[in-house]
């Protein structure tokens, strides 16, 4: 069981540096910070590689614990009962970090699409269409419609 522990805390520690990172993130897209918007993706890919190969690790050490197949907490505390007590704590932890990661990416997500909006304006103000003609001298209404 000090393996399924191990990987559960390992876990929950991965998801509580990421529900951190993420918390930066806002401010990163309120102040159009491409480079830490860029960094910030290129974090989050790494996070998820991360958790997938904890994932992996824990339902490993799972299937150790519970040979049968069936790796419950309420068998598991059959087995160990102080053992299955603390990874109910610990998977706690993971479901509350996670939807904590959730929220956040909602909210980011609202943000990015805010930031993108406002990229948009402003480069559709530097280059603008010409409203009667296009660069070639045909009617803007006919460029439109080609």
């Amino acid at each position: 069981m000090e393996d399924v522990l191990a990987a559960a805390a390992a876990l929950r520690d991965a998801l509580r540096a990421e529900s951190a990172r993420a918390g930066a993130v806002p401010e990163a897209l309120r102040a159009l910070d491409a480079a830490r918007i860029f960094e910030g993706a290129s974090a989050r890919a790494g996070f998820n590689a991360q958790v997938a190969a904890l994932q992996e690790r824990l339902a490993a050490a799972l299937a150790r614990a519970a040979p049968g197949g069936q790796a419950t907490l309420p068998r598991l505390r059959a087995r160990a009962p102080g053992a299955a007590d603390a990874l109910g704590v610990l998977l706690a932890d993971v479901r509350a970090l996670a939807a904590r990661i959730a929220e956040r990416d909602r909210i980011n997500l609202a943000l990015a699409a805010g930031a993108r909006a406002c990229v948009e304006g402003y480069l559709a103000a530097l280059s603008p269409r010409p409203a009667a003609y296009d660069r070639r001298g045909a009617p803007a209404a006919a460029a439109r419609r080609a």
